[in-house]
C-alpha cells in the first residue's frame, strides 16, 4: 500500500470521524464557504479506503459517494494547497464520471486539502458547481485555504478535547485504582511535600494508632524521636532543596530507606522500612514525595535474635577449638617426642596409637570447623597452577602406610592431557583425602584406583575417579551419602568411624569451585566416587635453583633468644622442648601483660605469642611491644593460635605479628619457623602455616 493511503487510513481511524453526527463547528464553516464563493454544494470530504464521506456538507442530499469516482482524490494526489478545476468536461481526468456525465453534472470543483494534527492528509473543504466558472483570483484561492485552514484548527481543537476528556477519564480510573489500593494496602500510604508535609495518608497509619485525618498537615519529622528529626529533614533537603549540599537534581526518581525508628500515638517505637518516588512537575523539578512504609519490627527482631545466635555459635566455636586444640597441643606435640625416643616395642605401640588417636581427634575438629565456616561463607578458594599427578602422588604417599597394613594396593591412572592445572591445591588435595580415605579405609583386599582425566568440550575440566574394591554402596544409602551427619547404616559407624560430616565438606567445597561431586552404581563389587571440576590448563610456576637443589651437609644450627608466651605452663613447656638446642635460651611468660613486661627490658630474637590469654591477649601485647617496647620492636613475632582461618590471622597481621602457627602446633613446621629466623645465614621469611 502506498505510504501515503497508509497515513491516510490510519488518522482517519484515529480521528473517529466517520459516521458521526453533524457538528456546528465543521457544518458552519461549509456553510461559510457556501456563501462566500456563491457556491450551491459545499463539502468537508473525508477519504476512507473505498467511499468518499461527507462531514458536513451544502446542497447534497447523499452522505458519501464511491472513492473511485470522487474529485477529492484528485486534489491530495496534486500536491496542491487549492486544487481547481473550472471546467470538469475539458479534464480528462474526468472523462466518463458519472458525477459530471449523470444526473448531478457537475462542472466545477475548488478543494482545498484539509490534515489532521498529525499532518496526514485525510480529505477537502470544497465548493461545487453545475456551471462552468473562471479560474478563481488569488484572493479567492486565499479565502477557500484560510477555511480549510479553520477545519484543521477544528480538528485540533476536537481532538485536544477528545484527548482531554479521555486522559480525564484515565485519571478517574486511576484515581478509583489508586484509593481501593491504598485503602485496602496493610503498608502506610503517604504523600508529602518538599518540607515533609502531609497531604495524604492511607488508612494504614492505624497500625501506629493514627486515624489517616489526624496526620493530613502534619510532617514526616514529627513521627521519629527527636534524635532523628534532623536526619528525616537533610534525607528531603537532598531531594528537593537546590541549597543543600547532596542536592543531585538528575538523582533517581526511586529511593530506598532503610529501617528507622517510629513513634506511635502511644509513644511506643516501631521500626519501618521505606521506599518513596519523587513526583516531577512539568519542569521535571522534584515537587512531591510518594512513600510506602512497612512495619518490620518483628523482622528486626528475629534478625537481631539470628545475628546474636550467629555470633553465639561463632564465638561457641572459636572457644571450643580453642579448648578443644589445646590440650591436643600436649597430646601430640609429646607424643611426638616420645615417638623420637628409643622405646621398648610395646611402649612405642602405645606411643604410635595415642598419636593415632590424636590424628583422628584432630580431623575431627577440622571437620566441624570446616562446616562452619562453610555455613558463614568464610572459605575462599585461591586458584593456582598446581601439577595434578604431584598433588595425587602426595594423598597415596598420605595414606600408604594405612593402605599398606591392610593390604590394599593404591593405584595412580593418569590419563591427563595437560597436568598442571589452574586449581585451590589445598582444598583438592583435601577433598581427595578423604574420598581415597574412605575408599582405603572401606576396602578389606584389593585395590584403589585414583583414575585421572580431562573432562568437557575442550579438556578444560577435571575429572577425578576413586574406584575401590570394597562391599560397595546400596542405592538407599548411596542417596544420602552427601548430606551431614549422614551414614550409610549404623554398623559403618561401629566397623569404621567417623561421624558423616567427610563427604558433605567435600561435596560443599567441590560445589564452590563451580564442579560436581558424586558416586556411581557399579555392576561389580566395590564403589566409584568421582568429581568434575573447572580447571583450566596452567603453566607451571618455574621453582628456583636453590629449591631445585637438595640442601648438602649438616642441618644449620638454630641459636638465640625465645620468649614463650602462653597461659599454659604445659604448653610452653612443648614449645621449650620442641627447641631445645645448647645454643638456644628460652624466657616465659604466663600472659600479654608479663611478655610486654619482659620485652621491655630484654632483648629477643624471636617471640612466640599465644593470641588467647587472661590478663591480656596475645593481639594487646603484639601491638603494645610494637609501639612501646623499643629492645624488640623488630623482633619477630609468631602467633600460636588454636584458632583458625584467614579472620585471626588478618587480626594477628593487624596487630603487628609476622606469621601464624595453628595449635596443635607441628614440631617440624616449629624448627622450620625458628631455622629462618634463628639462623643467620639463612633470610628471613616468615610463613603462615
Amino acid at each position: 500500500m502506498d505510504p501515503a493511503i497508509a497515513a491516510r487510513l490510519t488518522a482517519v481511524r484515529r480521528l473517529g470521524l466517520l459516521d458521526t453526527e453533524p457538528e456546528t463547528s465543521f457544518d458552519s464553516l461549509v456553510s461559510l464557504a457556501s456563501q462566500i464563493f456563491a457556491a450551491p454544494i459545499s463539502v468537508f470530504s473525508i477519504l476512507d479506503s473505498d467511499r468518499q464521506w461527507f462531514k458536513a456538507k451544502v446542497g447534497l442530499t447523499v452522505s458519501e459517494t464511491p472513492l473511485d469516482i470522487s474529485f477529492c482524490t484528485h486534489a491530495l494526489a496534486s500536491g496542491e494547497a487549492v486544487f481547481e478545476t473550472p471546467d470538469t468536461t475539458l479534464d480528462p481526468r474526468f472523462d466518463h464520471n458519472p458525477l459530471v456525465w449523470g444526473e448531478m453534472g457537475l462542472r466545477y470543483y475548488a478543494g482545498a486539502v484539509i490534515r489532521c494534527p498529525t499532518g496526514a492528509a485525510i480529505g477537502t473543504l470544497c465548493v461545487l458547481d453545475t456551471a462552468p466558472r473562471p479560474p478563481m483570483s488569488a484572493l479567492a484561492r486565499g479565502q477557500l485555504r484560510s477555511l480549510a485552514d479553520a477545519v484543521e484548527d477544528a480538528l485540533r481543537l476536537r481532538t485536544e478535547l477528545a484527548l482531554r476528556k479521555e486522559t480525564e477519564a484515565q485519571l478517574a480510573r486511576s484515581e478509583a485504582s489508586y484509593r481501593m489500593l491504598a485503602d485496602h494496602c496493610h503498608d502506610i500510604l503517604l504523600r508529602t511535600d518538599h518540607t515533609g508535609k502531609i497531604s495524604y495518608a492511607s488508612p494504614s497509619t492505624r497500625m501506629i494508632g493514627y486515624d489517616p485525618d489526624e496526620v493530613i498537615g502534619l510532617s514526616l519529622a514529627d513521627f521519629v524521636p527527636p534524635d532523628h528529626r534532623s536526619a528525616v529533614l537533610a534525607g528531603l533537603a537532598t531531594l528537593f532543596d537546590p541549597t543543600a549540599p547532596d542536592f543531585d537534581p538528575a538523582s533517581p526518581d526511586e529511593v530506598m530507606q532503610k529501617p528507622y525508628p517510629a513513634l506511635t500515638k502511644t509513644g511506643e517505637t516501631r521500626w519501618l522500612e521505606g521506599a518513596s518516588r519523587v513526583v516531577r512537575d512539568a519542569a521535571g523539578h522534584p515537587s512531591e514525595l510518594v512513600s510506602l512504609y512497612r512495619d518490620v519490627t518483628v523482622q528486626r527482631a528475629l534478625q537481631a535474635r539470628l545475628e546474636a545466635a550467629v555470633e553465639a555459635k561463632a564465638a561457641f566455636l572459636a572457644n571450643m577449638s580453642h579448648e578443644l586444640r589445646t590440650p591436643l597441643t600436649s597430646i601430640l606435640g609429646f607424643t611426638a617426642l616420645l615417638q623420637q625416643t628409643l622405646l621398648p616395642a610395646a611402649a612405642a605401640g602405645h606411643v604410635r596409637r595415642i598419636a593415632t588417636a590424636g590424628d583422628a581427634l584432630l580431623a575431627l575438629i577440622n571437620d566441624v570447623l570446616d562446616v562452619s565456616k562453610l555455613e558463614a561463607g568464610q572459605i575462599e578458594l585461591e586458584l593456582e597452577p598446581t601439577e595434578i599427578p604431584a598433588l595425587v602422588e602426595e594423598v597415596r604417599d598420605i595414606l600408604s602406610v594405612q593402605a599398606l597394613v591392610k593390604g590394599v594396593r593404591l593405584q595412580i591412572i593418569n590419563d591427563l592431557n595437560h597436568p598442571c592445572r589452574k586449581v585451590d591445591g589445598l582444598r583438592l588435595r583435601q577433598v581427595l583425602l578423604n574420598l581415597a580415605g574412605n575408599a582405603v579405609k572401606f576396602t578389606d583386599h584389593g585395590a584403589v584406583r585414583i583414575h585421572l582425566q580431562s573432562a568437557g568440550p575442550a579438556g578444560e575440566n577435571l575429572r577425578i575417579e576413586v574406584i575401590d574394591s570394597g562391599p560397595g554402596i546400596p542405592e538407599a544409602h548411596r542417596k544420602k551419602l552427601f548430606r551431614r551427619f549422614a551414614q550409610g547404616d549404623s554398623s559403618v559407624t561401629r566397623r569404621h568411624g567417623g561421624t558423616g560430616l567427610g563427604l558433605a565438606i567435600c561435596r560443599e567445597l567441590i560445589e564452590l569451585m563451580g564442579g560436581q561431586i558424586g558416586a556411581d552404581a557399579r555392576d561389580q563389587p566395590g564403589a566409584c566416587f568421582w568429581l568434575e571440576i573447572p580447571a583450566a590448563p596452567a603453566v607451571p610456576i618455574p621453582t628456583s635453583a636453590a629449591e631445585d637443589v637438595a640442601p648438602s651437609g649438616p642441618a644449620p644450627s638454630i641459636a638465640g633468644r625465645v620468649l614463650i608466651v602462653d597461659d599454659h605452663p604445659v604448653n610452653r613447656e612443648l614449645v621449650r622442648l620442641f627447641l631445645a638446642s645448647p645454643d638456644v635460651t628460652t624466657a616465659e611468660a604466663e600472659n600479654g601483660r608479663t611478655a610486654v613486661e619482659r620485652a621491655t627490658v630484654e632483648r629477643f630474637d624471636l617471640i612466640l605469642m599465644d593470641v588467647n590469654m587472661p590478663v591480656m591477649d596475645g593481639l594487646a601485647a603484639a601491638a603494645a611491644i610494637r609501639s612501646g617496647c623499643p629492645m624488640n620492636a623488630d623482633t619477630p613475632i609468631v602467633a600460636l593460635t588454636a584458632q583458625t582461618g584467614s579472620e585471626i590471622e588478618e587480626k594477628c597481621f593487624d596487630a603487628g605479628m609476622d606469621g601464624v602457627l595453628s595449635k596443635p602446633i607441628s614440631h617440624a613446621d616449629l624448627l622450620a619457623l625458628a631455622t629462618q629466623i634463628l639462623t643467620p645465614q639463612v633470610p628471613l621469611q616468615v610463613k603462615i602455616a
